[in-house]
């Protein structure tokens, strides 16, 4: 009972320990608020990718593609595993002869059942299934009338940041059709068609947003018409080629068993066909990895968060030390007093482990009150700085999110806290073993 009573007396009497509590409060809120908020960024960013990819993806990394799409298609239709699959031309393009960027050639119907670009778009369908239309609203606005069944065939959709925005062309041009060139490759990735670029005119029609820069900086042409226009069709005795196919799998779906099986599915596909050099280097890559690059910088970006925060823990377990050593040092008289009434030298200990204890326990509770406080309240904060001194946290334009996450996950604080509490019980450890080590007559011999 003793030991718990001058514990908690040297909590409440001895001020200097109030810099340990601080320090540990310091720490806990900014790893909670910190972690929070990058954990949030990195989950938003990959279910963004793979709401934008689908779930797996057939991919040769060149601008040629491969044949026999449609039929390898119509097998992965009769797959218990496979939703949906669709085939998706990337290439790029000259965009009104003075900037460039992405082009994406898709069938959108399927296109919008594999990913989530009917979700991402600033114009809602108004058929079913998805077709390339402008609300008639929307041409009135600029007192246009509808665009032709050819001219809606042959329109874009764009990406919110691409460059030189179609809604401001089309309000000061009066949708005047955007020109694109494209340079076409044959089957054997060389360079044809005229030396100057396939040229074609496409028209406004609707724009997307999903909140991936590489995405929202492209523009989506019909697949037939990117297919024509970049020579991917079927000529010069060539079959028509694509440069992706994209699959949706069904619910509950183990994406590496339904992979392990398309990829022996396309194995055998491929033993049957001609030209085996556009084939053999095709690979069936799951979301991940297929959108790797994008995801690995935030993680690592996170990664370097949790180090660098391990650090500023070594820096609180040091702060607990030298307080502790310090109160240790100014009652060594005391100590001797209750050693010499039988006091032993491991409850000697106990009191200066059981005092770190409640250190890190108290600025653990203070620490994580405030880091979820801050966390569930960031976008209200932001919001406040933005009103009154116009200065944003996270810049949309630069992080493409629409809000800040704000949800705490529980079991990452609780580690949090059960971290906090150990290391400032580490950093009582040697005061402690100090104090279970001293002499009742060195003790008492201290002035």
């Amino acid at each position: 009972m003793y030991k718990l009573l001058l514990i908690w007396r040297y909590f409440i009497k001895k001020r200097v320990a109030l810099i340990a509590v601080a320090g540990v409060t310091l720490l806990v809120m900014m790893v909670i608020v910190v972690l929070s908020l990058m954990s949030g960024l990195v989950e938003d960013a990959r279910r963004r990718n793979h709401a934008w990819s689908g779930d797996l993806i057939l991919t040769r990394a060149s601008l040629v593609g491969f044949p026999y799409y449609d039929e390898f298609i119509e097998q992965l239709h009769k797959n218990d595993m496979v939703l949906e699959a669709t085939p998706v031309i990337k290439s790029f393009a000259l965009i009104d002869s003075d900037s460039s960027g992405e082009i994406y050639g898709v069938r959108l119907d399927e296109f919008c059942r594999v990913t989530n670009l009917a979700e991402c778009l600033s114009f809602v369908f108004i058929t079913d299934p998805p077709s390339f239309i402008v609300p008639t609203k929307y041409t009135q606005a600029f007192k246009q009338p509808p665009l032709t069944p050819e001219q809606r065939r042959r329109g874009y959709i764009v990406g919110i940041y691409a460059e030189g925005h179609p809604l401001g062309r089309a309000a000061g041009t009066n949708f005047a059709p955007l020109p694109i060139t494209v340079f076409a490759l044959n089957s054997k990735g060389i360079l044809t068609g005229s030396q100057f670029g396939e040229h074609q005119s496409f028209y406004f029609i609707n724009q997307f947003n999903t909140g991936l820069l590489d995405a929202d900086y492209a523009l989506l042409v019909d697949f037939e018409e990117l297919q024509k226009l970049g020579w991917m069709d079927e000529r010069e005795n060539s079959p028509a080629r694509t440069s992706e196919i994209r699959i949706k799998l069904k619910e509950g779906v183990d994406a590496e068993q339904a992979r392990v099986q398309i990829v022996n599915l396309w194995r055998q596909f491929i033993e049957q066909k001609q030209n085996p050099e556009l084939l053999a280097d095709v690979t069936v890559q799951p979301w991940q990895l297929f959108r790797r690059d994008f995801i690995a910088p935030m993680e690592k970006e996170k990664d370097l968060m949790v180090i660098v925060f391990c650090m500023i823990g070594v820096v609180a377990v040091f702060i607990v030390f030298a307080i502790f050593y310090m109160i240790v040092a100014e009652k060594i008289k005391d100590l001797g007093i209750l050693k010499s009434l039988g006091g032993s030298g491991w409850s000697l200990a106990q009191i200066f482990l059981g005092y770190g204890a409640l250190v890190g326990i108290v600025g653990a509770l203070v620490g994580t009150a405030l880091g979820v406080t801050i966390v569930t309240n960031s976008n209200k904060i932001e919001d406040w700085l933005y009103k009154h001194f116009e200065f944003q946290l996270w810049d949309p334009q630069i992080y493409a999110i629409e809000k800040i996450p704000d949800t705490v996950d529980i079991s990452q604080v609780l580690i949090i806290v059960a971290v906090a509490v150990l290391a400032s019980i580490a950093g009582a450890t040697i005061p402690a073993r100090r104090a279970a080590s001293l002499s009742v007559v060195d003790a008492l011999r201290v002035e």
